[in-house]
């Protein structure tokens, strides 16, 4: 059995942010509300797609996302409902939408070697000497992100802060005015890994567009980011999509599509 690992947001479904930087047709589908107010979409021919190859194979959303966020999309709740999903940047599998209780012991014990939560927030929110912070969001308790002040954040204090986290043992990203702060023990191929082994998986297709996708995509039997990925400005090395924007989804899926099925015409 082979299966389709990929990031959800940037990557398969978008905020109406990235819709007006890189263009829309009208044609997109809201697929998650927020206090009543559309936040993500998706392509109608991604859906489609995605929905064929939840059937062909094993989809799993792979996403930094708090469990509660990922649950929040109604797509993979009602729609395209994958068995597997993996929340908090590697840090929780779901399983038919419960939480695999093992992997969570397990991570918390790897967490155990890393810099504290607690600490990593206080050194962080001590450099907030401009106020660029507006808010600070912890995830299910094993990292946190910043809501920025973009006008007021500069590259250098990125740079600084990148610095003092890889110091710590610790990796940045940033994705438009949130920056994640994710232990470097805690990443989305370790989860992946584990359900391959678990579900005896061959073959594996990625996708993602961030820093941190790089391993889920370079681990990958064929991965892919998106030609507006964070990843792709960090590292020429990956296979990257043609289009950007929500156009990019749709060549993510379609080339994954046409990867399997030539695998499976060939054997």
């Amino acid at each position: 059995m082979n299966a389709f690992a990929s990031d959800l947001d940037r990557t398969l479904i978008f905020s109406q942010r990235m819709l007006a930087a890189y263009g829309a047709d009208g044609t997109e589908e809201c697929i998650e509300l927020l206090d009543g107010k559309p936040v993500s979409y998706i392509s109608p021919t991604t859906k489609a797609i995605l929905k064929q190859i939840n059937e062909d194979m094993f989809f799993i959303p792979v996403t930094t996302r708090t469990i509660e966020q990922y649950k929040r999309i109604r797509l993979f709740q009602e729609d395209i409902v994958p068995e597997y999903a993996i929340t908090s940047n590697g840090g929780t599998i779901l399983k038919r939408g419960a939480v695999w209780k093992e992997w969570t012991l397990h991570v918390q014990e790897l967490l155990q070697h890393s810099t504290p939560l607690e600490e990593m927030i206080k050194k962080v929110a001590a450099l907030d000497d401009s106020k660029w912070i507006k808010k600070i969001k912890p995830g299910d308790g094993m990292f946190f992100y910043l809501i920025l002040d973009t006008e007021r954040f500069s590259p250098d204090r990125f740079i600084e802060l990148r610095e003092l986290s890889d110091h710590l043992g610790w990796q940045v990203s940033l994705q438009g005015r949130k920056l994640y702060f994710i232990p470097k023990i805690l990443n989305k191929w370790t989860a992946v890994h584990h359900l391959r082994d678990e579900l005896g998986l061959s073959d594996i297709y990625t996708a993602g567009d961030s820093i941190l996708d790089a391993g889920l995509i370079t681990n990958g039997t064929y991965g892919i980011a998106p030609l507006h990925g964070e990843v792709v400005e960090d590292s020429l090395a990956f296979n990257k999509t043609q289009e950007a924007g929500i156009k990019a989804s749709e060549e993510i899926v379609e080339s994954v599509q046409s990867r399997y099925r030539n695998v499976g015409a060939k054997r």
